[in-house]
């Protein structure tokens, strides 16, 4: 039940420092378990004699059942809070993904991946909105940065972590004394990873002072959904959040396979070390929010799909060390894309339809729905076209980016 005059937790509160620490962990175990079978797809398609493509869906199916968790997660969030929600999805989910490391049938790990994905959902369903809610509007955007920053520290550990233990698996021989595949006990580890971060949410997540539980009935909650797409800027902020997932997503599935190919033939554990410039790029999105509390969210988006397109077509050069740094600049854009997308999603929201989770929520299956689709169209495209095919493809998607962005920063303010 929200309080009499609560405005939200300032910059600085204690509080607030444990709400940040608290979702940038829950960021952490779901961007892990999301993300813990990309960089080492090379492996399933060992594993099980299957397509780079086929190998891919390891990531689609997860994120396909986020996406359509999201559509479940934003009513049980009006009912029983944000913070519960997030508390029994992050625990749930860190206990199918140890359950998926110790599945051998491939068609069942697929399944399994996507009710993980399903569960999965309880965070970005409510993650911006709980911030808005929880967090004075002076800082929400700065702390919504902070949220995405953890989100790329999953990302981060999903991928390096996951290499990081089949490299040793392989090095010291201790591959052949597992009883499963060296690839499932990567996922293994970074399950237990998970689990640790979901009982740091039970521990750090305050109860929620902003909230007001709502319970609407079945028609109103199509009606509410059906609100979140009135509004042009906010369909623009859904769109945009999907092609800049579709780009990342799609250009790092393939990534894998054209590190271990010559001219570069690396392994897995030195592929994985390159996915340390996850904190550095991810550190923009904190930065970005600064900016946008400082000028505004329209005159800081155009900068995130330049800043990714520039890394589109660094990553499309021969050398190792500019395709690192195409690595970098890419997943800066990104990240600066989506923090301040997700972002002006809640405050748009709240100020013109009056359904920010309803909001938030399309605009992360948007999100969710660029990485499925483009995380298999990448693959497709690097095994017809090689990685000229996926610089076109993300290259387009992130130009088509940046004309939405110039168009939002057109857009009227929402008056409030």
């Amino acid at each position: 039940m929200a309080m009499s005059g609560f405005e939200g937790y300032r910059k600085g509160d204690p509080v607030t420092k444990r709400i940040e620490i608290g979702l940038l962990m829950a960021g952490l175990a779901t961007f892990t378990l999301l993300y813990n079978t990309q960089a080492i797809l090379p492996y399933f398609t060992r594993d099980y004699s299957i397509s780079p493509a086929t190998a891919a869906l390891s990531v689609s199916a997860a994120t396909a059942g986020l996406g359509l968790g999201l559509l479940v997660a934003v009513p049980i969030s009006e009912r029983i809070g944000r913070v519960r929600l997030i508390r029994w999805s992050m625990t749930l989910s860190a206990l199918l993904g140890i359950g998926v490391a110790l599945v051998d049938s491939w068609e069942l790990f697929l399944v399994t991946r996507f009710v993980m994905g399903f569960v999965l959902a309880g965070l970005p369903a409510t993650a911006a909105v709980y911030l808005r809610e929880e967090i004075h509007r002076s800082y929400a955007t700065s702390a919504t940065g902070v949220y995405i920053f953890g989100t790329t520290l999953g990302g981060l550990a999903g991928r390096i972590v996951s290499t990081g233990i089949i490299d040793l698996l392989d090095r010291t021989g201790l591959g052949e004394r597992v009883p499963f595949s060296a690839s499932h006990a990567a996922m293994l580890g970074t399950a237990v990873i998970a689990l640790v971060c979901a009982g740091a949410c039970w521990v750090l997540l305050p109860e929620s002072r902003g909230f007001s539980p709502q319970r609407d009935s079945a028609g109103e909650l199509v009606r509410k959904f059906g609100r979140a797409f009135r509004d042009p800027v906010l369909l623009a902020l859904y769109v945009t959040g999907g092609l800049g997932m579709g780009t990342f997503v799609g250009a790092f599935n393939v990534l894998g396979f054209r590190l271990e190919a010559p001219p570069y033939s690396l392994g897995i554990g030195a592929i994985g070390l390159l996915y340390l410039i996850y904190p550095v790029a991810g550190y923009a999105s904190v930065l970005a929010g600064r900016a946008a509390d400082r000028y505004s969210l329209r005159a800081v988006l155009p900068f995130g799909s330049v800043i990714g397109l520039v890394g589109v077509l660094v990553l499309a050069a021969r050398p190792l060390v500019l395709v690192v740094l195409g690595m970098a600049i890419m997943a800066m854009g990104f990240f600066i894309m989506h923090s301040l997308a997700s972002a002006w999603v809640a405050v748009r929201a709240t100020a013109t339809v009056q359904v920010p989770a309803q909001a938030a929520s399309m605009y992360m299956l948007f999100y969710y729905a660029g990485s499925s689709i483009n995380g298999n169209l990448a693959p497709l495209a690097w095994e017809s076209f090689a990685w000229p095919g996926v610089t076109v493809l993300c290259g387009s998607m992130m130009a088509s980016a940046f004309v939405l962005a110039l168009l939002l920063h057109r857009s009227k303010p929402a008056v409030t």
